[in-house]
Parts: C-alpha cells; structure tokens; sequence
C-alpha cells in the first residue's frame, strides 16, 4: 500500500514538474529573439547580436557583441556598442506582474552622439505621462562606459566622457530612479562624483523629466581653456527638470591666473542659478566671488547666441569693497603690481566665442574708483610726489604726500585696448582730469588732460627750469580756483611718465 502511494506521489510529481517546466518555457523572458525585440523597440533601432546564451542555475541570459544602428546599414556608425550584456532574474519573479529583472550589468559600452543625430527612445510612445512600466529592472551596472559627442567642426576632435562607475536602481518606464556614478568630465578634465534621482522620462517632452541630487567635482584642469588657468574644485547640489535645473554650490581655485600675467590668486565663488540640461545653457543669477581681500558679486550667462558657433559669456559685477593690486596682480605682469588701493566697480562683460586669447575677446564697460592709492616703484611714486609738491609750490622733501585720491573714471576695454573718458584723480595740492587709452598687453599708456594746482607752477622750481615754466605760464588758463595746465601720461603702466603737454 505504502509503495503504491509513492508511485502515485512520484507520478504526480513528475507530472507537476514537467507542467511546470512547460509553463516556464512558454513564459521564458530570455531568448535571443525576446532580447532583441525588447532592445529594438525600447532603442527605435536595429540590433545586432554576435553570440547569445541563456543561463539557467541564475536565469537569465549573456549577449555579446551587441551593436545598435539607426538602420541596417553596416557601414553607418553605430549609435552604441555593449561587448558583453548580462541579465539576471529569478524564477519566482515569472509570474509577476509587472514583470522584475534581478539585475543588468553592461560591459564594453560606447555611446556615440553626432550632431543632429537621431535620439536613442522609443518615438511611438503616445503623449502624456509614461503608462504603467511592465517590466521593473532592480539595478543596472555600466562601469567603463564612454559616451563621445562628434563635433561639428571638421578636424575637431570628439569630446569624450568616460564614466568610471555608473549604477542606476529602480528602473522603469513609470517610476523615477536613483543612480550614482563617478566620471572624467573632458573639459575642464576632472573628477565628477555625482547621486541622485532621475525620470520618468517623459517621452514626448524629454526636457520635463524630473532630476535632483548633488555633485562633486575635483582637480578639474582650467588651463584647458584660452587664457586663464588654474585647478578648481566645485561641491553643491541641483534640482529641476532637464531643460532647467535649480543649481547651487560653490568653487575653490587656489591657483587661478591670466596665463599673460604668470601670477596666481585665490578665486572662491558661491553661486545660485539655472542649468539647462538639453542644451547647456547656463544661467547664474548670483555669484559671490572672492578674489585675495577683494569681494565682487555678479550675474552670469553662458548661452549659445543666434549664428555664433559656441557660447557667448554675459556677466554684470559689481564691487563693493576690494584692492586694486588684487586685480593687478591677476591682469598685470608687474611683480609687486605697480600700485595699490582701495577699489569699486560696476561693470558689464561681455565674451563672444572664438579663437583669439581671452583677453582680446573681453568686451567690458565700467565705472570704477580708487581711493588712496600708492605706487609700489619708487622712481613712480617720486614723480608723483614730484606733482604733488610742484602743485602746492613746496620743495622736494624727505617725507611727501604720497597717494594718489579719488581716482574714478569711465572705462571701455576693446580688443585689448582700455579707453578712458572722464578719469580724474587728485594728489595734495591738485586735480587730474585726463583721457586716454591703456593697452592690456603692449601695457602703454597714452593719456591726456589738465591739472589744477593750487600754486603756479614755476614758484616750486629754481633755475633754468623757473624760466620755462614761466614763460608759458600765460598761455595757462586760470580760475578762482588755482591755475590749470595741460598734461600728459605715457611711457608704461610699471614705468608711467608724467610732463606738461605743451607745443613749444
């Protein structure tokens, strides 16, 4: 009795198993033809495959050699390329629904992006939010990723972002998911550690996905772009849609230089504004920068402009408390710069895109003052000096005055060349109203103007040179005031000359 009751037992068992097994097999998710068609309607594109396999003590299946193409021409470029993808599932997650995938993990994969290429989704999706997913992947790993962007321009080589670590969680078609990744961002190069949460995609409006989480970014390479250089450090956080990204955070540049100068500063920033995602528009509604013991804040743009092949810089700074031998030094060859002072500004900057070095492409327009200010090189201060006790009719002494006062003016920067309207500065004993123009990198200077002075002039003077002054003293003009002549600024910004500007 006892054996036929585990006959029918074993009977019944095997029956059961082999329902099962015949169940299972109608309801095996990971085929070659199953893969593939889920790939080519989830991509919108033509898959290939090179060697497939299924595996069952964990089920699922290894595909290698997985090419994606925008169509079946094999001498187009692909849109991406995997050398080994691995799915794994359970067999208690068959009967689920949605149906659940254990785990992706992608090795050897390359995406590559040229201009005006097709994206890589499912176009057919109707408008609206994405419908319920029916497949959930529980993590996907793609270490050793690259994505590259062809550029444009022909010669130019493509800009090529290598991820380190990528993993994503939690991915579906109806759900947001989280992801951590670390990546070589190729310009400025540095280090990009990044978290946080993405999707659902929104497959009729890409630019409405949702995105949050925060970023560091390290020993990134400012030398990379013309003219400045330096490495910085950047910490914050971002949040939004992908066409605009609440961001915040701050940088450190410990190094930062105007490479024409050779002197390094220290920059920090902190900064709030916009991103958009889609087209790497940047917008910065307020930036705190500190310079050494100089503080600015400003407003930033960096947009691409109608018939312009790269993005123009837009900036609106105002300075409130600083040190003009802090901004010396970073713009300046001269070492110590060639004078100091108490500084303000308002300006407004605008950078085009090109090929010339940075400083012939700043266009800026400003108004700026210097309060007490004293030159560094003795033999420039003397002549200063010089002025000073000339205009109140004092003899050289061993203890002068020795700032220049209420230096303010009008400035406009073009094409490397400062031009000066209404610049006016005052020693002991007279006012200075000049214009003129300053070349950033010839460092020349050309200024002229008048000069009231409390005295005349040939009272301070003696000999031969009492003489000169005063014979063209009655060409002067004179007012209640004190008396004005003409003068001249030239020679150069660390070796300036100062003299009357008077046609024999």
């Amino acid at each position: 009795m006892l054996s036929r009751w585990i006959k029918i037992g074993g009977l019944l068992a095997l029956v059961s198993i082999g329902g099962a097994a015949v169940l299972m097999v109608s309801r095996w998710p990971f085929t070659r033809d199953i893969i593939v068609r889920a790939l080519q309607e989830k991509f919108s594109s033509t898959v290939e495959v090179k060697t497939f396999h299924g595996t069952y003590f964990t089920p699922g299946c290894i595909a290698e050699g997985v090419t994606f193409r925008r169509n079946s021409d094999r001498d187009a470029q692909p849109i991406a390329t995997i050398e080994k993808l691995t799915i794994q599932g359970a067999y208690w997650e068959f009967f689920s629904t949605p149906k659940r995938v254990r785990r992706v993990r992608i090795e050897g994969l390359r995406i590559f992006v040229s201009p005006g290429s097709e994206r890589i989704g499912n176009a057919a999706q109707p408008a609206g939010s994405p419908e319920q997913s029916a497949l959930i992947i529980d993590q996907i790993i793609a270490d050793g990723a690259v994505v590259e962007f062809a550029s444009s321009e022909p010669g130019t080589k493509p800009l090529k972002f290598e991820i380190h670590k990528l993993t994503l969680n939690s991915v579906a078609d109806d759900r947001s998911m989280s992801f951590r990744a670390a990546l070589l961002n190729p310009k400025p190069p540095g280090e990009i550690r990044t978290d946080g949460h993405f999707g659902p995609v929104q497959p009729q409006n890409v630019g409405q996905t949702l995105l949050s989480g925060s970023y560091v970014f390290q020993r990134a390479d400012m030398g990379v772009f013309p003219g400045i250089g330096g490495t910085l450090s950047s910490a914050g956080k971002f949040n939004g849609v992908l066409e605009h990204i609440e961001v915040e955070g701050s940088t450190d540049t410990p190094d930062f230089q105007v490479k024409r100068s050779h002197h390094a500063v220290h920059l920090k920033t902190q900064f709030q504004g916009s991103v958009n995602g889609m087209d790497g528009d940047v917008s910065l509604q307020s930036v705190h920068a500190q310079l050494e013991q100089t503080s600015v804040v400003s407003h930033v743009e960096v947009a691409k402009k109608a018939a312009s092949e790269g993005k123009t810089i837009s900036l609106g700074a105002t300075e409130l408390q600083g040190r003009i031998q802090d901004w010396l030094r970073l713009l300046s060859k001269a070492d110590p710069p060639a004078f100091t002072g108490a500084m303000n500004f308002r300006a407004q900057v605008l950078v085009p895109p090109g090929k010339r070095s940075f400083i012939e492409r700043v266009n800026l327009l400003a108004d700026f003052g210097i309060d007490a200010a004293s030159f560094i090189r003795s033999t420039t201060q003397e002549n200063v000096d010089n002025l000073s006790q000339l205009a109140q009719g004092e003899k050289k002494n061993d203890d002068p005055a020795s700032v220049v006062e209420n230096l303010k003016g009008h400035v406009v920067l073009n094409h490397a060349i400062a031009t000066f309207s209404d610049l006016s500065f005052s020693v002991p004993g007279a006012l200075a109203h000049v214009h003129g123009t300053y070349g950033l990198l010839t460092e020349q200077v050309n200024l002229h103007g008048t000069l009231q002075v409390d005295n005349k002039l040939s009272r301070g003077s003696k000999g031969v040179k009492s003489v000169l002054l005063k014979s063209v003293e009655p060409f002067f003009k004179k007012k209640n005031a004190g008396e004005i002549v003409p003068i001249k600024i030239g020679g150069t910004f660390s070796h300036p000359s100062y003299g009357l500007d008077v046609t024999p």
